[in-house]
């Protein structure tokens, strides 16, 4: 980011006096916080619709890494925009109970899901790393990911979880040269563990 020595002159200030209001401001705000519980726990932050990071899928990798700054960034309306409208959601089993039986869902319902685990986590944090070498063409990619999720829910009192297992995402380019996830496989890395699609089938 972008001196001559000269005589130092002295310059007397006028002394200005601070207004009565702006202490009285003071003072009120300091007994508003007082009476604020340091304890209670912090509401989440409703899911983005916009903004976050997002690159224009012109290739797979970049349509999938859409997908990972979406869930870390908890942003909604990115994810929905990383699915292909004949989007299908499928998994091996579950840890959890779940009575509808259902074992995949379509791209509005898994919005609907991503949206509602959003807004409930105070935490939430995905990594994930290549598990299998990427399968890629002109037209379509299969790329697969071992991930681990942890979080942390907004509800009073908290709840910590991890989730590991592995995803499989098929992605085929559209005619105005976007790429997609079409299909999204989940599958447990241990039977014991709870999977994404434990996650989701939570909070669906």
């Amino acid at each position: 980011m972008n001196t001559k020595m000269g005589k130092i002159q002295t310059v007397t200030k006028p002394v200005t006096r601070k207004p009565r209001f702006f202490v009285v401001v003071i003072i009120c705000l300091v007994i508003c916080g007082c009476g604020k519980d340091p304890f209670s726990t912090r509401s989440s932050e409703d899911p983005l619709s916009t903004g976050g990071t997002y690159t224009e899928p012109v290739s797979a990798d970049i349509a999938v890494d859409n997908l990972f700054f979406a869930y870390n960034e908890r942003n909604i309306g990115n994810f929905t925009r990383g699915l292909a409208d004949e989007f299908v959601f499928t998994f091996d089993f579950l840890n959890i109970d779940q009575p509808s039986g259902a074992t995949e869902w379509e791209g509005a319902e898994e919005s609907r899901v991503a949206n509602n685990i959003f807004g409930a986590m105070d935490t939430l944090i995905l990594n994930w790393s290549v598990s299998q070498t990427d399968i890629e063409d002109d037209s379509s990619a299969i790329y697969y990911r071992t991930y681990e999720i942890f979080t942390i829910t907004a509800a009073s009192p908290p709840e910590t979880t991890s989730y590991t297992g592995e995803s499989v995402f098929y992605l085929n380019v559209t005619e105005s040269a976007r790429w997609e996830i079409n299909r999204w496989e989940d599958r447990h890395g241990t039977g014991s563990q709870f999977s994404w699609a434990d996650l989701k089938s939570r909070y669906r």
